[in-house]
């Protein structure tokens, strides 16, 4: 199967709002490398189903949830995510983001986010980092 394939499934399988331990569980390497703008990298998918976790936790609501752009390039993705939620304080947050991710053998292996962390800096206080 191709990337195009595989991440085609990913967005597809995304647009259901499944549970995130079953998004990793299908599409990430269990040695798979996470890592937020410049923030150091997390190891492991255990790792980052728990992260996760934790900032769906805080979520109360989500309003919007789009992918847009979706690019290939031989092993490498990248998506387009914007994400509308209201948090368990009531704030509204818009969050735009580009995921890059490597594939390899059809599973993710390498994952880094990019976006405003000013936008979810507030938001990012409410709970202690899991590194």
């Amino acid at each position: 199967m191709t990337v195009r394939e595989r991440v085609e499934q990913l967005v597809d399988f995304l647009k259901t709002n499944p549970p995130i331990e079953e998004v990793y569980m299908r599409f990430y390497a269990d040695n798979m490398v996470f890592q937020e703008n410049l923030l150091p990298p997390r190891y492991g998918r255990a790792l980052s189903i728990e992260r996760q976790q934790h900032i769906n936790a805080n979520i109360k609501e989500v309003h919007d949830f789009n992918i847009g752009a979706v690019l290939f390039d031989s092993d490498r993705s990248v998506m387009e995510i914007n994400l509308n939620v209201v948090t368990q304080d009531g704030n509204l947050m818009n969050i735009e983001k580009l995921s890059m991710q490597t594939w390899q053998e059809g599973y993710i292996i390498h994952e880094r986010l990019f976006y405003d962390s000013v936008v979810v800096q507030d938001f990012a206080k409410e709970f202690q980092p899991i590194n």
